[in-house]
């Protein structure tokens, strides 16, 4: 599992598409793209960064949370 490069047209200019194939970010000068899509003369490589979470888990931790804080008093 590694990063993954494909080359897409849109008219007659050539872009490249970069992503991980292990789900994790694509990270260029310090910033994390879950893809990134480039004119393909800029050239641009990227390295895997951290993991990308599903957004299923995070909105059922968020749910949690909410209801630990209405059990709580925290919340109502």
């Amino acid at each position: 599992m590694a990063i993954q490069v494909e080359t897409f047209y849109i008219g007659e200019r050539e872009f490249t598409r970069t992503y991980s194939d292990a789900n994790r970010y694509v990270v260029r000068d310090g910033v994390s793209y879950s893809e990134a899509c480039d004119p393909a003369e800029f050239g641009r490589t990227y390295t895997e960064g951290d993991i990308m979470e599903d957004d299923a888990s995070t909105e059922a931790e968020d749910e949690y949370a909410q209801a630990g804080r209405i059990l709580m008093g925290v919340e109502e």
